[in-house]
């Protein structure tokens, strides 16, 4: 064997040992990138039902001052308001 033969086959083996290492890592962040991409799926998943929810209930408090208004002379719903709703100065 030459010289020139034996560094060919040295030069080879490092080529393929650095390829390994560069398909490995490429590999490796695909799999990271997925995994905050479904962490951030996830994450504002949660963000919209919270949303959601508080929506609902600030809805059905709504819902129920108004059902509470409707159901009281209009003597007390002034009363309330001026007791209530006063502005701060």
């Amino acid at each position: 064997m030459t010289i020139e033969m034996i560094l060919g086959a040295i030069g080879l083996a490092v080529a393929a040992i650095a390829g390994a290492f560069g398909i490995g890592h490429s590999r490796g962040t695909s799999k990271a990138e997925a995994a905050a991409d479904k962490q951030r799926t996830e994450e504002n998943a949660a963000a919209v039902e919270a949303v959601s929810n508080r929506r609902v209930e600030a809805t059905k408090g709504a819902s129920d001052v108004q059902q509470a208004v409707n159901h009281m002379p209009d003597d007390d719903v002034d009363r309330e308001l001026r007791e209530n709703f006063t502005r701060k100065t």
